[in-house]
């Protein structure tokens, strides 16, 4: 079937009494923000509203666990595919084969519901491009806001199983999504927890059994919603190890799923000698396998198939974002006409064939620009929070970092003049995207450049106005030179915060051998107030497998 051989008649009456419903390559306003940024001075902040910081963010970090951990209300939906060939796994509690469920890309986090002595660990291969849905953030997991972008694209609202407890509502959720997405052939969608799953609507398609093992299970019931024996989550809330209150993880017997029941010990099998295996901390484990660049692989995400609601052509989220922290952005204020046009868009993404795109490695470009700036910002800051015992020198060593940065810009000729420092900001930020085949691009690319646009003009504007002041400062005084030091540290530390790289979201100094990097994720039951330190932290084995 067709990706949208599909695009269904109710969408068509849908379009037209909105008058949202635009062809893919045709520009919008993006088009319109991407010229009006170019022609704005070099120097000019971007609105405290811009977003392409963001959208950059979630371009630059799909399929990789720890910055949609650190921000797990997700803002993207995005088509995907996986190849023929990858194996897949789903655990349960009986070897009744599974029809609509919940399959995962490690065997770590399937075997958590393999439970007593009948589960069984089922291997699945790939047999053809399978045709997802991937929704960023922890959009598996049981948390306030985490569901919304899901919500949108199944039922049009917020607010479905508004408590999010695992068990039936969460079959329900996979029902209705299947039930969607059966009009473009969709066969599953991507969300992620402790690792990443797929909610998978027809066993039967795409897939062949390689084998069903009945499997050895740890001898305590715990899924990856359970707390391991010893030590104390992280201040506030419920986290990634916390299980949910009240007991209100039970699905039917039998069932595998998202926080599937507790079910029975296993008792150990004849011949075996020793204790069983412990359970539960493998998955997390396995999940920060995929922690950074590139991802999970096995997933091919299609960023000029992404929808995002950070474009700003969702007008009433714009207003909703105001004065809330990063963490506290949600779908909740959006408006039915921006629903309602979130909902066309989505369809024609799905609508679409495969090859209906410009071809431009949006991957690529975003991890370039990251390879180039990503390191030598920091060291940027670094030089500018050193002691300042000699003031000179320490501008004089700034004004060498910024050459480093911006020399591939900088002409010989009208050296000095206000031309030479804007041609250099132009450069800097222009060559990345002055040259993309815009004539080709889906709606959504446009998005996506203008994402890139935003993101080089800012760290371009910091850093050719760096150097316009540097330019000179060895031929200050000290008390120039402080006070230009004192103003870059300022300009670079809000750039650096703006940008929030995945990159960055990283375990510093590096974990040692007995250890894995993880950001604590929200679990179930989280209220809207709670808090948690979610720095990047070093978790050590030990623990997880007493």
């Amino acid at each position: 079937m067709h990706w949208a051989s599909a695009l269904s008649l109710r969408l068509f009456a849908l379009s037209a009494a909105l008058g949202v419903y635009v062809p893919g390559q045709v520009p919008l306003n993006s088009d319109v923000r991407t010229a009006s940024l170019q022609s704005r001075p070099w120097d000019e902040r971007l609105s405290e509203d811009a977003t392409g910081n963001l959208v950059f963010q979630s371009m630059a970090s799909l399929m990789q666990m720890r910055l949609n951990s650190r921000y797990p209300n997700g803002h993207s939906i995005v088509r995907a595919t996986i190849p023929p060939g990858t194996l897949l796994y789903h655990g349960r509690s009986s070897d009744n084969f599974p029809s609509a469920d919940w399959i995962a890309f490690d065997p770590e986090h399937s075997q958590v519901f393999a439970r007593g002595d009948n589960g069984t660990l089922f291997t699945f291969a790939t047999t053809r491009d399978l045709k997802l849905v991937y929704f960023d953030g922890c959009s598996g997991n049981k948390a306030t806001g985490v569901v919304d972008t899901q919500d949108i694209l199944i039922w049009g609202e917020l607010g479905r199983n508004a408590g999010r407890e695992p068990g039936p509502g969460e079959h329900d959720r996979l029902a209705d999504a299947c039930e969607w997405g059966k009009d473009f052939g969709v066969d599953g969608f991507v969300r992620m927890e402790a690792d990443f799953e797929i909610m998978y609507c027809d066993f039967t398609q795409g897939l062949e059994l390689v084998s069903a093992l009945n499997i050895i299970h740890s001898s305590r019931p715990r899924g990856p919603g359970r707390k391991p024996s010893g030590g104390q989550p992280p201040n506030g809330g419920r986290d990634l190890m916390q299980g949910p209150p009240n007991g209100s993880d039970r699905l039917p017997d039998g069932q595998g799923g998202p926080g599937g029941g507790r079910g029975t010990p296993s008792t150990p099998p004849e011949g075996w000698k020793g204790s069983l295996p412990g359970g539960g901390g493998g998955v997390m484990e396995a999940g920060s396998w995929h922690g950074s660049f590139p991802g999970d692989l096995r997933v091919r995400t299609d960023p000029a198939g992404m929808l995002t609601f950070f474009d700003p052509a969702f007008t009433s989220l714009v207003q909703a974002r105001r004065g809330l922290g990063r963490e506290q952005y949600r779908l909740q204020n959006i408006s039915g006409a921006d629903v309602a046009r979130a909902r066309a868009d989505i369809s024609n993404i799905f609508a679409r064939e495969p090859y209906e795109r410009s071809g431009v490695d949006w991957h690529g470009i975003a991890q370039t620009v990251q390879d180039r700036f990503a390191e030598r910002l920091p060291y940027l800051r670094y030089l500018l929070h050193q002691p300042m015992q000699n003031a000179s020198a320490q501008a004089a060593a700034v004004r060498q970092q910024l050459i480093t940065s911006l020399i591939p810009y900088m002409s010989r000729g009208n050296v000095g003049e206000p031309g030479w420092y804007a041609e250099t900001a132009r450069g800097c930020r222009a060559s990345f995207t002055e040259h993309f085949p815009v004539s080709r691009f889906m709606k959504q690319e446009h998005v996506l450049r203008n994402a890139l646009d935003e993101v080089l003009h800012e760290i371009c504007r910091v850093l050719t106005g760096a150097w316009r002041e540097a330019f000179d400062i060895e031929d200050k005084s000290v008390d120039v030179a402080v006070e230009m030091v004192a103003k870059w540290r300022g300009e670079v530390d809000a750039l650096l915060e703006w940008l929030d790289w995945p990159v960055w979201m990283a375990c510093q100094p590096g974990c040692a051998i007995n250890e894995f990097c993880l950001i604590p994720q929200f679990h179930f039951g989280r209220r809207p107030d709670e808090s948690m330190d979610q720095t990047p932290r070093c978790i050590e084995f030990a623990p997880l497998y007493p």
